[in-house]
């Protein structure tokens, strides 16, 4: 579940864990629900942030729009999305660069002993500079082979949307452009704002405190000039976010939003003239057994958070509220957020540098949304008797209401 709001503040979500892989010869599922811990990486959420008002602009990423009318409740909802519009076909190319961060951490004297038996606050700097490379090899820049969808020689999210609008096998694409590797960005943690630790399972992560982080992205939004037209990609290695300074309970671990890319890069945009709109990513490259989730892994985040700035790149698609599957509490939302409904769902691509598997994440359909209220040629193209409601096919049935 994410909250969104308009003045750039950051909302965890606060949907339960499923971990799942789907192999590419199966058609079952393996679940276990994750509870909380206090001291592994437990239970990690995503966040949106920003809202784009009144958009009217070409000096952004490219976006197309239309609305549904959901049938069971009979209201109109307008979205925007990346790329062209499917029923026109064409394909769309963004430009990217990975930035990534160096955190700095002192050790201090803050109290750890709440984190665990394991935990000693460690003096140590966390860069993600050579997890880059691997983002630059993975499905998410680098074309493979998707069984799920019979996809072939595309990227993730560019399946992900193919399969969405039925468009595999067609020239309707949404690609991103080979990234512009940056120097990484040294951010120092002042002590109480976060810790950089060893886990219970002996994985060095770094917990960091979300506003505070907050405001730094705002800042390197604001210095950094980058061209609106390009998707930056603010990348972390094993640090995530905690709220309330709570550096105890599990944890932001990618998001995503939009705003002006003056100033500090805050605030909503209204865009009745032709103002810039700077859309971001942020998303921890995760070293695998942080979690208890095997899917929780490498790209796992990115990809999560590359689809969602796809189908909500604004962070203004709202729906219907619905009910979250996979939260143990009946937790509700209303942002039209693929990825949320189906954290630490995920399936296999083979990855030959280490001879396993990365793990993208699985990504909600927009029929899943519009309650099949969407115009029938943004449908999957799939038989009425066997909708598929998710790339995996997690779900069997439409979103149902709160």
């Amino acid at each position: 579940m994410t909250r969104r709001s308009i003045s750039l503040a950051w909302a965890l979500a606060g949907a339960a864990l499923i971990g799942a892989a789907l192999l590419p010869a199966t058609t079952a599922f393996a679940a276990d629900v994750l509870p909380a811990s206090p001291d592994a990486e437990g239970t990690p959420t995503f966040t949106t942030e920003g809202g784009v008002n009144g958009l009217r602009t070409t000096r952004t990423v490219p976006y197309w729009s239309s609305s549904f009318t959901d049938p069971t409740n009979q209201v109109t909802y307008p979205f925007t999305m990346v790329g062209s519009d499917p029923r026109l076909g064409g394909s769309t190319s963004v430009p990217t660069e990975i930035i990534p961060l160096r955190f700095n951490f002192v050790a201090g004297s803050q109290d750890v002993t709440a984190l665990g038996a394991s935990a000693t606050a460690l003096s140590v700097s966390m860069d993600a500079t050579g997890n880059a490379a691997d983002v630059v090899s993975s499905p998410i820049f680098t074309n493979a082979n998707f069984p799920i969808s019979s996809d072939a020689g595309v990227q993730y999210g560019d399946a992900v949307m193919r399969a969405q609008f039925g468009k595999v096998g067609t020239g309707y694409h949404v690609v991103l452009g080979q990234p512009l590797v940056m120097p990484s960005v040294s951010i120092d943690v002042p002590e109480g704002l976060g810790v950089a630790v060893l886990n219970s399972k002996n994985v060095l992560v770094g917990r960091v405190d979300m506003p505070w982080f907050r405001t730094r992205l705002h800042n390197l939004l604001g210095s950094l000039h980058i061209d609106p037209t390009t998707l930056p990609i603010f990348l972390t290695q094993n640090v995530y976010l905690y709220s309330d300074r709570d550096f105890t309970h599990c944890c932001g671990i990618g998001g995503h939003g939009a705003g002006s890319p003056t100033g500090n890069g805050g605030g909503p945009v209204n865009g009745k003239g032709n103002q810039p709109v700077q859309t971001f990513a942020w998303a921890a490259y995760i070293t695998p057994n942080s979690f208890r989730s095997s899917g929780l892994s490498d790209i796992h985040s990115l990809s999560h958070e590359i689809s969602e700035w796809m189908d909500n790149p604004f962070g203004v698609n709202t729906v219907q509220p619905y009910v979250i599957p996979t939260s143990r509490v009946g937790a509700c939302d209303s942002a039209l957020e693929t990825g949320d409904a189906v954290t630490g769902v995920w399936f296999p691509i083979p990855n030959p540098s280490s001879g396993g598997f990365w793990h993208p994440s699985d990504e909600v359909f927009l029929n899943w949304f519009a309650r099949n209220g969407e115009d029938p040629a943004l449908a999957p193209a799939l038989d009425p008797a066997n909708l598929r409601y998710t790339y995996m096919g997690f779900f069997k049935q439409p979103a149902q209401a709160c």
